[in-house]
């Protein structure tokens, strides 16, 4: 495995990246499967609602971008302090891995908020 920084575009144009294409990290989070089906979700949302193409693929990454970045980093930091290193320079091995993980929960979104979200089904949408 290689940790990777979050990347500062994932497209061009018509073309877009998702899932561990987009934002690669350590699977300590095991919430990688996880990202990949919100990413799917709110693309497909903006393409729905959005008749450029292009703009739909911005609205996405505007939106998912950030989020994953700080998931990505939240994940890296969990993964080093849960191998016993040092959370900070001079501080002792195994420092607050709960101080690590609930900074992790917090970047990720807590299950039931995440659950709790409105639909993203575009207006107009009947669904059987």
């Amino acid at each position: 495995m290689v940790d990777r920084d979050p990347l500062p575009f994932w497209g061009r144009g018509r073309v877009t990246l998702l899932g561990d294409a987009a934002h690669p990290g350590y699977p300590s989070g095991a919430n990688g499967g996880t990202q990949a089906i919100i990413d799917a979700r709110v693309l497909a949302y903006h393409l729905a609602v959005e008749p450029d193409p292009v703009a739909a693929l911005a609205a996405y990454e505007a939106e998912r971008r950030p989020v994953t970045s700080a998931i990505v980093l939240a994940n890296r930091e969990m993964d080093r302090v849960g191998r016993n290193k040092s959370a900070a320079p001079g501080a002792p091995s195994g420092e607050s891995i709960e101080k690590v993980t609930e900074a992790y929960r917090k970047a990720a979104g807590e299950a039931e908020k995440l659950n709790s979200r409105a639909s993203l089904t575009p207006p107009g949408v009947v669904r059987d």
